[in-house]
């Protein structure tokens, strides 16, 4: 076993090779270059939405998730999040900045002329491809202007097939077991922007079938399905989650996915949606797959009637992917190694050789715009509530005892299907450390 002292020491040396590694970190300036000109060139004769268009185009070549426009006082910085990571872009002055932001707002329909509160909506996009790009659009009044943030909504790249996912088969064959029956409750946790929305839509891609009537009740509603009924619920006219889920119960529907649940009367209209043979899919925001029934109960639900609504729990991140093109085995160092056995000294992998795995890094190519990494990979943390751990829930049983529990099962960590990721070459030991 390996002391707490050590292990912190062990974080913090591999914390330092990361910050080392990231200050030499160098996208391609050249591309970035070529975008100020040409966006630039169409805002000095005013054809902003040819401006727009070209950021928006870069930012979906860059495989960029957001656009963030951040006022200074004297500047406007454009960055992109590419993989979950800041990167800037280039700056424009606050002339070039009022036509932008004035075309983000007609393009939106928000209102030019208010720029004291915040606003939201979105406006689609057609670049000549066979699908629609939706851009979802939010400003803030700050000290010097007004901040936005654009959300950039592909669905060629965010409803993947479901072996995409990246669950291990085990996890597999049990989620796949759990949206075949013609109840209960699928619960899918983790922090803001861990793409929670992204595996619900790639299960009911799955569930899609003429056979189904599937009805969706989001805010908003991100990605278009066929086949499903999609609904977005409106809290300016009092229509809340709860109220627009008693009305959607009575349109027969035989899957419901309720986007997030976050008081007490959505969940109990869920849990009794699900008692009355309903397939439902939810999200939460909570830290563990166990840490969610406390969430849950801490609703005041009735732990006898959680334990009868809810069938498997997915605790889930979204973390960085190593570029394939690039990435070459490494050697591994003692605070590797270390690390390796701390996370897997209880998985019941543990007898493999820690000597025999392999861990890769990366040298940096044109495919990754020499930023290691090429979009991203789940790792995830599966609960599946067996009669015993249902047992449990309904005596109050506290989170750490389920875990418990679990781990004796089958239940491995996020941090072991971490190690285990990176053993097959998927992602790094310091993509670890910076997300967990």
């Amino acid at each position: 076993m390996i002391e707490e002292k050590e292990k912190i020491e062990i974080k913090e040396s591999l914390k330092e090779q990361i910050l080392k590694k990231e200050q030499n970190k160098i996208y391609t300036s050249e591309k970035f270059k070529n975008i100020e000109i040409k966006v630039k060139e169409s805002l000095k004769i005013q054809k902003t939405d040819q401006a727009l268009e070209d950021i928006t185009i870069w930012a979906l070549f860059l495989w960029a998730s957001d656009i963030h426009y951040e006022v200074f006082e004297n500047y406007v910085d454009i960055r992109f999040r590419i993989d979950w990571v800041l990167v800037d872009i280039f700056q424009i002055n606050f002339k070039e900045y009022k036509l932008l932001l004035e075309r983000l707002k007609y393009s939106s329909n928000l209102k030019l002329n208010i720029a004291n509160i915040p606003q939201d909506w979105k406006y689609s996009l057609n670049i000549n491809w066979n699908h629609k790009i939706d851009v979802r659009i939010s400003t803030l009044p700050t000290k010097y202007w007004e901040n936005v943030v654009s959300r950039i909504l592909d669905s060629q790249k965010n409803i993947v097939n479901f072996e995409d996912l990246w669950f291990f088969w085990m996890w597999k064959r049990l989620i796949e077991k759990a949206i075949k029956k013609k109840n209960w409750m699928i619960i899918v946790t983790g922090p803001t922007w861990s793409w929670k929305t992204t595996t619900l839509y790639t299960i009911l891609s799955t569930l899609n079938t003429r056979d189904k009537k599937i009805m969706t009740l989001e805010d908003p509603i991100e990605y278009e399905m066929p086949w499903v009924i999609q609904s977005e619920v409106n809290e300016k006219n009092w229509f809340t989650f709860e109220v627009w889920l008693k009305a959607l119960m009575r349109q027969d529907p035989n899957v419901i996915m309720v986007w997030e649940i976050r008081d007490y009367e959505t969940m109990n209209t869920a849990t009794s949606a699900s008692l009355t043979w309903h397939l439902v899919l939810s999200t939460l925001h909570t830290k563990s797959a166990t840490e969610t029934l406390d969430r849950i109960i801490n609703m005041w639900m009735r732990p006898f009637i959680v334990a009868s609504a809810v069938d498997i729990i997915i605790a889930q991140r979204l973390v960085r992917k190593i570029c394939p093109d690039c990435k070459v085995e490494k050697t591994k160092t003692v605070q590797e190694i270390a690390l390796i056995k701390t996370m897997m000294e209880e998985i019941w992998m543990k007898w493999l050789p820690i000597k025999s795995m392999k861990l890769y890094t990366w040298t940096g190519c044109d495919t990754c715009n020499h930023s290691w990494y090429k979009w991203r990979i789940w790792i995830f943390e599966i609960l599946n509530l067996s009669e015993e751990i249902k047992d449990l829930i309904r005596t109050w049983t506290s989170s750490e005892e389920i875990s418990r529990v679990a781990r004796n099962g089958s239940m491995i960590t996020m941090r072991e299907d971490w190690i285990l990721k990176a053993i097959w070459g998927y992602i790094t030991i310091e993509e670890l450390l910076r997300v967990l």
